[in-house]
């Protein structure tokens, strides 16, 4: 990028208290980030044969425009003519043009080549007051708005990245052959994304508008440029007041947070639905081995128990503080904790930004600011906790106290404990579950830093509604290795409403955090529902790997099977074609009526034969063109008196499972008739998935990650 350039054509501008820049000046930036431009000239507005000379020596049929610095919607004021093929109509349209704006407005006319092309994309850079400086790819012309088929990355981008983004479109076969065009040089459009990427060190740009980038014998030109001028925004009051928000942790801190040997519980009451007696009950039934303190001014002693006043009474020294007190008291609760040289403190106290205040935001914003003079770290407020087996931590009654490999970030208390619930019905011990409330000193981006390198974690999943620094998430999770599963809520416009007013947090613009996602190859859910089925198909499968796409589905109802080759056709996967040889020997096994040797492979009632249900499932699991199955057992068949019921289905498909190397899922449709056969399936390592389209978009997710993994060798 020639920088001086750009710099002198935007210090100009600015000093002339320009609001956006003129066609000619955009495509002067255009030229110095190396971004490829059609042929034109500037001329002096009434210099007619100045204009004739350009139009010459660009060669008809040239298009004609009006250029300023103030005419920034030239098409919708009819400003721009195309196709002119002679002197003669050239100079009619510059009258025409002359007579449409005003001498303050115009700056002279552009004359450009006419490229013909089929194919308009867009391009184009924000900068947007949350996310910072991010580039847009898609559909262009005067239909981009109606058309909508745009995507987001932030900037800078990597080389990978830009290329993402070509095949993230929905139409992005439009850049294959085109009725008889040649396709687009993917290499060349890609450029142009990772070229104006740069302009994210610039801060006197606010957006740049590249539409239409036109299609022209396979090369992307850019035909119209509009680039506007502001300086950045501060999206939070945190910032301006210079109050570190994001601040790192130390890691000797974290294990005070998630194995302390001594905690108290300020607010601790009698009443058993009071959230301090609840820590206090949670903490005991799951295991704590270390020393509890109980502080309450009103109470001396409970269950044996001393009861203090305060934290600096506790006769040695604590690490983690679960509060639970009034709003209005939390701030005295950091001096005394800050006094005592305390770690970490835990608010579950709530009364602050979820309010949506004037008032809740100030009495949050002077905890963090108590926080940092005190030198304590803060989860909360306005969370439920931290469950930790490992380390004797949980946050309400009967949660498990078998440690597991999956880790659980969630900005709603009540999604975590829900989450913790499906766990428990998904058979899927957990390592940590921490609930951020309105992170106001960790958030997000903190926790995912610690789970990063966490060795307790192999799976992280998450629950987000926002982020004070989006770009500090960028960075951690271009870091992860691991497998990162979050539902991002607060998408629509109510639902960025509700994020506010539950934990003040900023929920963003939609397609930003899609962008974010693909990305980072984080794996983005749309419900708490499809977060618990992305986390079975990868937590059981965690030692399997897929060879490729190709399903084979098993079921004894043709319906069923129906519905899966639908399922499969919608994500990706590929219904595998079974050999000669194993359909043969799948006809020695299956009565030819009411069965199906195709994929699906429909038993029929072969399907309530055990010997004959194993061992169709075990030839097709044999088959080389078979990379995973999916089982499906249907409604309980009565054959005379003797009932085939799920706990079979679930019973066989176990114990034939350890003979095959490949994945492996089952389906169970009558949930409320099949919760032992569910557990049956999961004590066999086997994921079991309520709908067919459930599971076949669960174990798409897992194959759509694996294979990004292996491209990213």
């Amino acid at each position: 990028m020639e920088e001086d350039k750009v710099a002198s054509i935007l210090n100009k501008a600015l000093q002339e208290k320009a609001d956006a820049l003129s066609e000619y000046e955009a495509k002067e930036i255009l030229s110095a980030l190396g971004i490829p431009t059609c042929r034109e000239k500037l001329v002096d507005f009434y210099a007619d044969q100045e204009l004739c000379a350009a139009a010459k020596e660009i060669g008809y049929p040239v298009v004609l425009k009006a250029c300023g610095r103030k005419i920034t919607h030239k098409t919708e004021r009819g400003l721009v003519y195309l196709n002119i093929p002679s002197q003669d109509v050239l100079l009619k349209v510059a009258k025409e043009i002359r007579e449409k704006v005003s001498q303050d407005e115009i700056e002279g006319l552009l004359v450009q080549e006419m490229l013909m092309a089929r194919r308009e994309l867009m391009i184009g850079y924000i900068w947007d007051e949350l996310f910072g400086p991010c580039v847009v790819f898609g559909l262009g012309g005067i239909l981009t708005e109606v058309l909508d088929d745009v995507t987001f990355r932030l900037a800078p981008l990597k080389e990978k990245e830009a290329q993402a983004m070509l095949d993230d479109i929905k139409a992005s076969k439009i850049l294959d052959y085109f009725r008889g065009e040649e396709p687009v040089n993917h290499t060349a459009l890609s450029q142009i994304l990772l070229n104006l990427s740069k302009l994210e060190k610039i801060e006197e740009i606010s957006s740049v508008d590249l539409n239409p980038v036109v299609i022209y014998q396979g090369r992307p030109i850019v035909v119209d440029a509009l680039v506007t001028l502001n300086s950045r925004k501060v999206p939070l009051a945190f910032n301006k007041d210079d109050v570190p928000i994001g601040l790192p942790v130390p890691k000797e801190l974290w294990p005070y947070l998630f194995q302390p040997q001594k905690i108290a519980i300020v607010g601790f009451s009698r009443n058993i639905t009071h959230p301090g007696h609840l820590i206090w009950k949670s903490i005991r039934e799951i295991g704590f081995q270390g020393k509890i303190y109980l502080v309450n001014p009103k109470i001396k002693e409970y269950e044996g128990y001393p009861v203090y006043p305060s934290i600096i009474e506790i006769p040695e020294q604590v690490e983690t503080v679960f509060v639970c007190v009034a709003a209005p008291m939390v701030a005295q609760v950091i001096k005394e904790a800050g006094a005592k040289g305390v770690r970490w403190l835990i608010v579950i106290s709530s009364g602050f930004s979820e309010l949506g205040t004037k008032e809740g935001r100030e009495l949050e914003k002077e905890l963090l600011v108590l926080a940092r003079e005190c030198g304590v770290r803060l989860i909360g407020p306005n969370c439920m906790g931290i469950c930790c087996p490992k380390g004797g931590l949980a946050f309400f009654p009967q949660q498990r106290s078998v440690p597991g490999t999956v880790s659980f970030f969630s900005q709603s208390g009540s999604i975590a404990s829900f989450y913790e619930i499906g766990m428990q019905d998904l058979n899927i011990p957990v390592a940590k579950l921490i609930s951020l409330g309105n992170s106001l000193d960790i958030g997000p981006e903190e926790i995912l830093t610690y789970l990063k390198d966490d060795p307790d974690t192999e799976i992280i999943t998450g629950y987000l509604e926002g982020a004070k620094k989006p770009r500090n998430l960028l960075n951690v999770l271009r870091e992860i290795t691991k497998p990162v599963i979050i539902y991002k809520a607060g998408k629509s416009k109510s639902g960025e409403r509700a994020v506010v007013s539950h934990t003040g947090a900023l929920a963003g613009t939609p397609r930003l955090w899609d962008g974010l996602f693909k990305q980072t190859g984080v794996i983005s859910v749309d419900s708490v529902e499809e977060l618990n089925e992305a986390t079975a198909a990868f937590y059981y499968f965690k030692d399997k790997r897929f060879s490729g796409n190709k399903i084979a589905v098993i079921t004894g109802q043709g319906g069923a099977g129906v519905s899966a080759a639908d399922a499969c056709d919608e994500f990706g996967f590929i219904l595998a074609s079974l050999s000669e040889e194993t359909r043969q020997k799948l006809q020695k096994i299956i009565p030819g009526a009411g069965t199906s040797i195709k994929n699906p492979v429909d038993l029929g009632f072969s399907s309530t034969k055990k010997e004959a249900f194993q061992q169709a499932i075990f030839i097709i699991a044999h088959d080389p063109g078979v990379d995973l199955l999916l089982v499906i057992g249907g409604a309980p068949t009565f054959l005379g008196r003797q009932p085939f019921l799920f706990e079979e289905f679930a019973t066989w498909v176990g114990e034939i499972a350890p003979q095959i190397e490949k994945p492996i899922a089952a389906c169970l449709v009558v949930s409320s008739l099949t919760q032992e056969a569910y557990q049956i399936l999961y004590r066999h390592k086997i994921p079991v998935f309520g709908t067919v389209q459930r599971a076949i978009r669960a174990l798409s997710r897992w194959y759509n990650y694996l294979n990004r993994q292996k491209e990213g060798e």
